[in-house]
């Protein structure tokens, strides 16, 4: 594209320069099933729902936590930091802790752990997942932020992240893709393909591990993907960081007051999306935000939100549950089934619900 054509997208609002966003419609109707959902548990930025024989995994900050399906919580372990990826499998569990690596606890690795010099290039770990049973994949979200620093990453747009295959058996380390704009899930098929979520570019990938090909299966989503877990019937459970917001669009394009914004505004008052909101009056809020008879409309625009979508194998979304701006089950990072149930866990929320039948094929 010519100079002079970006000059007149830019004036005209067009094109790259565009701030419109795709709406929550067909199979991503907004509805009431997330908010809904009875609460499973209560738990501190939970997150990374895993679900292994013993029962459901989850993280609590620096904390693993192993809950049953009567929702009795026990901590495993705590750990010197953040645990920013959780995946099971084979009896084994790998765990990423933050700015530390990624370490194998139980089964045929017991112990084996991506530390060091490795750690260095894996530093802002977000999703795992088991390829085989001496092989892990890895999503690095970002090689200049840690894992809880993706709204920065975002309000930055960089595109530093990268996908690695770790041989459990040497420890060698393998990259798969980079410049990707924050990996924040990853899925195996049962073949030679990945899917892969890109959340700043707001889509789903399939990689081909064999030629490192990558396709996009998914695109134009109207909010940020994160991780993916399998379903029953052998589709997908993606779930969302925030929606998008057309204020967040327009301020990605506006290089000098996004800069200042970044430099001179608190970050927990940017105007940029979030995993929970309405807890302090200094938020940036848009006219449809503001309470009417002090009530505040669900469809209003919001920072945050809970959404977690069913896809098929090919990743087609077939149907949603959200929690909606006036609602509290945001930041819904992560998911699992355990049972007939869908299990979500709400980072923004600090809790983990729990969607009757729908590992069953029902709407919630």
């Amino acid at each position: 594209m010519s100079a002079v054509s970006q000059l007149f997208d830019r004036f005209l609002g067009r094109g790259d320069w565009a701030v419109t966003v795709p709406t929550l419609d067909g199979p991503l109707l907004p509805n009431q099933g997330l908010e809904e959902a009875e609460t499973f548990v209560s738990l501190a930025d939970a997150d990374n729902l895993v679900r292994t024989d013993k029962g459901v995994l989850a993280s609590s900050a620096a904390s693993l936590v192993r809950f049953g399906a009567d929702g009795h919580a026990e901590v495993l372990q705590q750990f010197p930091g953040e645990i920013t990826a959780l995946a099971h499998a084979r009896g084994m569990t790998a765990l990423a802790v933050d700015g530390k690596g990624v370490a194998i606890r139980g089964g045929l690795h017991d112990g084996r752990e991506a530390t060091g010099d490795e750690a260095l290039r894996l530093s802002c770990i977000t999703a795992l997942t088991f390829l085989d049973s001496n092989t892990v994949l890895i999503a690095n979200g970002s090689a200049s932020v840690p894992a809880g620093g993706w709204r920065r990453d975002l309000m930055q747009k960089n595109a530093s992240g990268s996908l690695w295959r770790l041989d459990l058996k040497s420890g060698r380390l393998e990259l798969i893709s980079d410049g990707l704009a924050w990996p924040a899930g990853i899925a195996t098929t049962g073949s030679n393909r990945i899917y892969v979520t890109e959340a700043w570019r707001h889509r789903v990938l399939a990689i081909d591990l064999a030629t490192k090909t990558t396709t996009a299966v998914l695109e134009h989503l109207p909010a940020y993907p994160a991780r993916i877990a399998p379903a029953f019937n052998a589709g997908y459970w993606l779930t969302f960081y925030s929606v998008r917001n057309q204020l967040v669009e327009f301020i990605l394009r506006e290089e000098t007051y996004r800069k200042r914004m970044l430099a001179e505004v608190p970050e927990q008052f940017w105007v940029a999306p979030s995993l929970s909101s309405w807890r302090d009056y200094r938020e940036p809020m848009q006219g449809s935000q503001l309470k009417q008879m002090n009530v505040l409309k669900p469809y209003a625009v919001t920072r945050s939100y809970g959404l977690v979508v069913h896809c098929d194998q090919n990743m087609k979304p077939l149907s949603s549950f959200h929690s909606r701006a006036d609602g509290t089950v945001h930041g819904t990072v992560s998911a699992c089934e355990a049972g007939d149930d869908l299990l979500v866990a709400s980072r923004g929320g600090s809790r983990v619900v729990r969607v009757a039948g729908a590992a069953g094929g029902k709407r919630g």
